[in-house]
């Protein structure tokens, strides 16, 4: 039985903790142009009011790079982004920032991992309850589910290098851009929060004269568990954590601070209180230990209950 992921992770793998406000930004773009729907003179315009944020332009990603604005998941920059830990966001970012008066925090404008993405299902694996499942994680991950597969779709997802779809889209010119994968770069994106790289999950047929049959998909349950990460992925500092932050727990302020603290380390940072996650952050806000350890053990039976400090312990000590 398929086994849906629970309620918004918002996880994105790939944040790390930027510099600080004094510091300048150094950002790369990415997918900004007319293809991907955006206006031409967006690039210009980042760069008249780069130095009204304090920040630089430059035009090759690198490690030094504290954001990626890009509108495409598809990109190498992208990819690179991800390795490196840098977040990437919208071109809102920006002009929020600029509404703001200086560079505003980035959570609320990652890139969802199926950012602008189409989605089409194939192989008979997938029951009707299934399919209704994926499209409603598709669409929460910022992307389109459709039934049929047409040159709008970007992924083909199927258990096996068979079928109509799978024969119409190795077939047919205008389907050539259809990158064909495994339910398991479905789920890799949606649990690591960041598009995963398609060719590492491609679905590729035997030579015909080798008598050889594509091997057997993994369970649907299995694939997507709550537990998968795919081997491309580094093993990160408390990588296999889920955290979740109350909000009531916490000042706004510090809140930021150790939800970016987290990604830093590799953890999975849940939004919504849920079976998967493994620990419960307490903040600086006095009194409120109890009332919400209270509500959350029974959504959480299994997380422990930590200070703010432990987890800067955590990070101190790595």
């Amino acid at each position: 039985k398929f086994l849906p992921l629970p309620l918004p992770l918002r996880a994105f793998a790939g944040v790390r903790q930027t510099a600080a406000p004094e510091s300048k930004l150094i950002v790369c773009t990415s997918g900004l142009e007319p293809r991907s729907g955006l206006e031409p003179d967006r690039k210009r315009d980042l760069q008249r009011h780069a130095p009204t944020l304090n920040i630089e332009v430059v035009p090759d990603l690198t490690p030094e790079c504290t954001h990626l604005i890009a509108d495409t998941v598809l990109s190498e920059k992208y990819l690179a982004a991800v390795l490196w830990r840098i977040p990437v966001v919208s071109y809102d970012w920006v002009e929020a920032s600029l509404t703001n008066g200086e560079p505003i925090d980035e959570e609320e404008y990652l890139l969802r991992p199926l950012h602008r993405l189409v989605i089409c299902l194939s192989g008979v694996s997938f029951s009707t309850a299934d399919r209704h499942s994926i499209e409603a994680l598709v669409q929460r991950e910022g992307g389109a589910y459709s039934a049929s597969l047409d040159r709008h779709c970007t992924h083909l997802v199927t258990d096996s290098a068979s079928g109509d779809k799978y024969m119409k889209c190795c077939a047919e010119s205008t389907l050539q851009h259809v990158r064909i994968v495994t339910p398991a770069w479905l789920a890799d994106s949606i649990a690591r929060g960041a598009c995963a790289n398609g060719n590492d999950f491609a679905v590729r047929a035997p030579p015909p004269s080798s008598g050889v049959r594509a091997a057997a998909p993994a369970p649907l349950d299995a694939v997507f568990g709550p537990r998968l990460c795919a081997q491309a992925v580094p093993q990160l500092f408390l990588s296999d954590c889920v955290l979740h932050f109350p909000e009531s727990a916490s000042a706004a302020p510090l809140l930021v601070c150790l939800r970016r603290l987290a990604r830093g380390c590799g953890v999975t940072v849940a939004e919504h209180p849920s079976g998967w996650v493994t620990h419960i952050v307490l903040g600086d806000t006095a009194g409120s230990d109890a009332a919400v350890w209270t509500e959350l053990q029974a959504t959480c039976p299994l997380a422990k209950l930590v200070s703010h400090v432990w987890l800067t312990e955590c990070d101190r000590m790595r």
